[in-house]
């Protein structure tokens, strides 16, 4: 039985697992379909090999041949999604999609397939080397991986399993291009045929796994978007964004947990960035980016560009040609973003304490003005010394539970997401600013009715009023930061 890299011990009895002879494989020095003569093995997964070729026709020509081991060779699950991969990424037309040429069966009835011959460096092994990379290096490979993953959502496939170890690098690794690879567990729309896994089952690899995946629930495009953000997560920190002890450890991490922000563990990192990633790597799949588009023209604003101001990034494809914001207007959408990134917690911490006093405020005159009417609601109807003090004691107390409760609340959920950081700031910002404009106005009304309208100066201390617009700012306040923060989600 094989096992895939990662694995050093067997997981039924805890014997020590060694590494395949490579001089003992069978097929090295055959001849596949007459045609592909098998030279070496350069890689091996769970279920399959993948040889270096030569087309024994064409000059020498060097392929990718990729079998089954024969143990799942025998497995219909395992030959439909060897089927499936093939057929995905044959169908992908990306220059950052590995090609699949041919397909075929060895003489004991093993399948292959025939792919382009990658001759770089695996993302994944390029990054253990480095240790992080640097922003645009970061930026120009994730890049090519929205415009693979563009091209395969464009027909309904979805990968399912992004990782650094399906991504590989060729070209210059200074400037690299970039190819994604292994379609093999790919999700094709259900419109275009019937799917091969069903509710419940969990596909993919824990680390870089969408909650919704882990869950074993029913999965759209938005999962690579999400994996995508893991990757990039990786790459500009080193750490990969959930990495426990075993498997389930880190699914219920995925489940339950925020990753550490990339901002502490790189401090030179952008915090505009760090918002895209946090952003992508959102629980809910409603709060992400909608499409690798909309992931690869955020990115696009981290683009290094050239004296002449052209960019020094790869040309964009077609799928998101029309997306660019190029030139001034991306160092000013990335400096607005900044700005908005850096003033985010301030801006929590000033409204928060701010809605906390107006909340506050607004109960204390209310109650005083419930007082007043018991007493007749009079002009000279005024509570005591004692009364205010009591009332403003026991308010007081009162509302330092749920205020203590929600700095926590932010403190956990919120404070280290640069993403959610500024979209609280910004539903603070127009709560608070609703109820006191709403206040201001129904004071600003009162006064115009009782002192040029009924011409009486005295009814201004009537007390209703008091109740009318201190219930009008809470209700403005609290509906327009209900409404701000049901959009953003």
């Amino acid at each position: 039985m094989r096992y895939p890299p990662e694995f050093n011990v067997c997981p039924k009895d805890a014997a020590e697992l060694v590494d395949a002879e490579e001089s003992d494989d069978e097929l090295v020095g055959r001849v596949l379909a007459d045609t592909y003569a098998i030279v070496r093995v350069v890689g091996e997964g769970g279920m399959g090999r993948v040889y270096e070729a030569r087309h024994t026709r064409i000059g020498g020509k060097r392929f990718a041949v990729k079998l089954l081991h024969p143990e799942y060779a025998r497995l219909p699950e395992v030959l439909s999604r060897f089927q499936r991969e093939a057929e995905a990424a044959a169908s992908i037309h990306s220059p950052n999609v590995g090609d699949v040429y041919d397909v075929g069966r060895t003489e004991d009835g093993r399948p292959f397939i025939v792919a382009e011959f990658l001759d770089g460096r695996e993302l994944a092994d390029f990054l253990k080397e480095r240790g992080r990379l640097d922003v645009q290096l970061a930026v120009r490979i994730v890049r090519q991986i929205c415009s693979a993953l563009a091209a395969a959502h464009q027909l309904g496939i979805v990968h399912r399993d992004m990782k650094p170890e399906n991504v590989f690098l060729v070209g210059d690794l200074q400037h690299p291009t970039a190819k994604v690879i292994d379609f093999g567990i790919s999700k094709v729309a259900e419109s275009q045929g019937q799917s091969l896994t069903k509710t419940g089952m969990i596909m993919g690899t824990p680390a870089y796994m969408a909650p919704e995946q882990a869950k074993g629930e029913r999965v759209d495009h938005r999962v690579d978007i999400y994996a995508t953000g893991a990757i990039l997560y990786e790459l500009v920190t080193g750490k990969r964004p959930f990495d426990k002890v075993d498997p389930t450890a880190t699914i219920m991490a995925v489940l339950l947990e925020d990753p550490e922000r990339p901002c502490a563990i790189n401090p030179s990192l952008p915090e505009t960035l760090e918002m895209v990633i946090q952003r992508a790597m959102a629980k809910s799949a409603d709060a992400r980016y909608q499409s690798m588009s909309e992931l690869e023209m955020e990115l696009g604003t981290f683009v290094e560009r050239n004296a002449a101001g052209h960019s020094v990034m790869p040309t964009p494809s077609a799928t998101t040609a029309g997306l660019k914001i190029t030139g001034a207007a991306s160092r000013t959408t990335l400096e607005a973003r900044q700005r908005d990134v850096g003033l985010s917690r301030p801006t929590i911490a000033v409204l928060g304490m701010l809605g906390a006093y107006g909340v506050l405020g607004a109960l204390m005159t209310m109650s005083a003005a419930a007082i007043r009417m018991s007493r007749g609601g009079t002009a000279i109807s005024n509570v005591t010394g004692s009364e205010a003090l009591l009332l403003s004691s026991l308010l007081t107390l009162a509302l330092s539970t749920p205020i203590g409760f929600a700095i926590y609340l932010v403190r956990k959920n919120v404070w280290s997401n640069s993403a959610k950081t500024v979209t609280l700031a910004a539903s603070l910002r127009h709560g608070v600013l609703s109820a006191f404009v709403t206040y201001g106005v129904v004071s600003l009304t009162i006064r115009l009715t009782e002192s040029l309208l009924l011409r009486r100066a005295a009814g201004l201390a009537w007390p209703v009023w008091d109740l009318v617009a201190g219930l009008a700012a809470i209700t403005a306040g609290i509906s327009t930061y209900a409404i701000l923060r049901s959009d953003s989600r």
